[in-house]
């Protein structure tokens, strides 16, 4: 017969539709060299024009706005997350806390998505952005870590400082 659970809409057409309701089309595609109307139509699934490779970095570049990449990686079992610029770091107890209040905010997604027996569009976004910023601040984590670690005295100077910040420890 047929699956039910398989999904008819892939995840890089659900992401050009989200970046199409994000974002102004119109300004984007001015800005990147093409007409408005084009570039709609390569957002649409329905519609047989696709983006290009270097269209979607030129909007993405454009917009800041990363989903169809994600989502295209994604789609071939890569997750992928921007680097962290030089000079951005951030005291490590704070991307600590950061990580936790993001998975914690994603429990709670899943919990009520759990309780009402349906995963929505919104909430299935929500969880998908959530998970993206926690990827992100644990990439910063590890880059922070690997920088300022080069022997055991600046790890131990780490350690005491998250410590000493607040880091949350389990059972204290």
């Amino acid at each position: 017969m047929y699956e039910i659970n398989n999904s008819k809409q892939t995840v890089i057409d659900a992401a050009c539709i989200r970046f199409a309701d994000i974002e102004n089309v119109e300004n984007i595609a001015s800005a990147c060299g093409m007409r408005g109307q084009m570039l709609r139509n390569k957002l649409n699934p329905n519609q047989p024009h696709q983006l290009t490779v270097s269209e979607l970095i030129k909007i993405t570049k454009e917009t800041g706005n990363h989903d169809i990449i994600n989502s295209a990686i994604l789609d071939i079992g890569l997750v992928a997350v921007r680097l962290p610029k030089q000079g951005s770091a951030k005291p490590l107890a704070f991307s600590a806390m950061s990580v936790t209040a993001h998975t914690g905010e994603i429990n709670r997604h899943i919990l009520e998505s759990e309780a009402d027996n349906r995963l929505t569009r919104h909430k299935k976004d929500a969880i998908v952005t959530k998970a993206h910023s926690t990827i992100r601040e644990l990439v910063f984590l590890i880059s922070d870590v690997e920088n300022r670690c080069g022997g055991a005295g600046p790890f131990v100077s780490m350690f005491t400082e998250a410590v000493l910040n607040g880091m949350p420890i389990p059972g204290m």
